[in-house]
């Protein structure tokens, strides 16, 4: 199924890269676990009516109460649609636009950018496999863009007026065409027309059950819609709410201090021992130990400064995230890689090349080295997940995540662009198949290993603000990271975290990037 969504995924940069070219400061101390001392706790969630504490007081909550963040409000979910699940649920709305800016409530109005590019979740209703293609011109050339199983989903970056043809995975039968629409995100083929008499005439009951599922995600979505003001494109009754930590972005230029005691490297140990591999399990405390004569002997807890540039979509900047030498380390580490033409997946063997990518990447392990293995600690601190969860467990640990012991985490990606080389507006979460737990992709961090002379940029083409019709642009900076979430507080994801990469205009890029994902891997 991961190969599947990796194709689906595949098909989206193509589209993008054909129409494009046709076209006050507020500080919150808030230390962390310090992920090699202290474990953190996972939870499922929070459920309607439970205890809540506030931010500041996350780390002491009383027993019975947890953290819920702030925009997540009560819903009532009816019963026909709700059905054995629970009749409340917690929905993100959206902060009023003025308190971005810490102003009076409606003295400013959203602003889109003019960027018109759209989420399509494409939703397959029918018992039998389907294809989806892309036709580019009324009756002209299609290319693929999606394989939907049976009561699935798929989904892909598009535009308005864009055209989806649906047709039988065996026959090659067109069944279905969908235009794409502003203001609409999901695209249905369903042969029973929402009639269930209907379908149980022509279903197995398993099949009937799965029906029901999607059907009941599509009532959902109605009354989420009319809440919220966006619409539903995970899947309720599987999909739950993260589970792990997303920092607030109240408003623009809220700054949050993280403590890791992954102090920075000041220089590098002898490649002798710079360059020797970890365990899948983790560092060993000797081989920690190490390291520490090559630290900042000034530093005994690093603090990072992460600030807010954006808050619908949630994106954060901390400067200085990685030092000079752990830059030069991994730029050390790409002498001896061999980049390849960029993919989709960190798999090797379910890959996809992306054809709205032009730069080159590859991929580093966490236990590729100590350094590196300190840089996944320390990206642990800022995510304020366990350490452990970005790696292979064992003993005690796996209590941490007890329906997988695989690491929640992605390895590096590590991207060269070349002069004119740029990745165009994707998103990074893709949708699941029909697994338990909805797994994708919930938060990026991207740290920069140089500056560019000029483009090269991040850009986030969908960001919403109240004072300016320009795109969120994020100028690269040696050792700076960006953090942006996939995902919303409620488990929805977030069709506002659309970004790119500008293309290079002078000089080189040098990136990588982390990818973390929820509930697991």
């Amino acid at each position: 199924m991961l190969c599947q969504q990796l194709l689906q995924w595949c098909a989206v940069y193509l589209c993008w890269a054909v129409f494009l070219s046709q076209q006050n400061d507020c500080h919150v101390s808030a230390s962390t676990s310090l992920a090699t001392e202290e474990r953190i706790s996972v939870t499922d969630g929070i459920e309607a009516g439970s205890g809540t504490c506030t931010w500041e007081d996350r780390h002491t909550c009383k027993e019975g109460t947890t953290y819920q963040d702030s925009r997540l409000f009560s819903m009532d979910v009816p019963p026909s649609v709700s059905r054995k699940l629970n009749s409340k649920f917690l929905a993100y709305i959206e902060p009023d636009v003025s308190s971005m800016y810490n102003e009076t409530k409606g003295i400013l109005s959203p602003i889109e950018t003019s960027f018109k590019g759209v989420f399509a979740k494409f939703i397959n209703m029918s018992p039998k496999r389907v294809k989806v293609d892309w036709e580019q011109t009324p009756g002209g050339m299609r290319v693929f863009t999606s394989l939907l199983d049976k009561f699935s989903g798929g989904g892909t970056a598009s535009f308005p007026g864009h055209r989806f043809i649906v047709y039988d995975e065996q026959t090659g039968e067109d069944l279905l065409t969908w235009e794409i629409r502003i203001g609409n995100s999901l695209y249905t083929y369903d042969p029973y027309h929402g009639v269930e008499t209907l379908a149980e005439e022509m279903l197995s009951e398993t099949d009937m059950q799965l029906y029901r599922l999607q059907l009941d995600n599509l009532k959902f979505n109605d009354v989420y819609q009319e809440f919220t003001g966006r619409q539903w494109l995970a899947l309720y009754g599987m999909k739950e709410a993260p589970r792990y930590h997303m920092w607030p972005a109240d408003f623009f230029g809220q700054t949050h201090v993280i403590e890791s005691r992954e102090t920075h490297l000041l220089e590098l140990p002898p490649s002798s021992f710079a360059k020797v591999r970890t365990s899948p399990y983790g560092s060993t405390v000797q081989e920690r130990e190490k390291l520490e004569k090559y630290r900042d002997p000034n530093q005994k807890i690093l603090a990072l400064n992460m600030t807010a540039v954006s808050v619908i979509p949630r994106v954060f900047e901390i400067p200085n995230f990685l030092s000079k030498a752990e830059v030069d380390h991994i730029l050390d580490l790409a002498s001896g890689i061999r980049l390849g033409e960029s993919t989709t997946g960190g798999n090797a063997a379910s890959s996809t090349k992306a054809s709205g990518r032009t730069s080159r990447n590859s991929w580093i392990p966490r236990t590729h080295s100590t350094i590196i293995d300190s840089i996944y600690r320390r990206a642990a601190d800022l995510l304020q997940i366990d350490e452990a969860l970005l790696r292979s467990r064992v003993g005690n640990e796996t209590n941490l995540l007890p329906e997988s012991k695989v690491a929640i985490a992605e390895r590096l990606q590590l991207v060269h662009y070349a002069e004119g080389q740029q990745y165009t507006p994707h998103h990074d979460f893709m949708i699941p198949s029909l697994s338990k737990g909805q797994p994708t992709r919930f938060a990026t961090v991207l740290f920069y290993l140089n500056e560019p002379e000029m483009g090269g940029e991040t850009s986030f083409p969908r960001w919403l603000n109240g004072k300016e019709h320009k795109i969120l642009q994020v100028t690269p900076e040696v050792g700076k990271a960006v953090l942006f979430y996939n995902q919303l507080p409620d488990g929805n994801y977030d069709e506002r975290s659309l970004h790119s990469a500008k293309a290079v205009l002078k000089g080189e890029k040098w990136l990588t990037n982390l990818w973390v994902w929820d509930p697991y891997k």
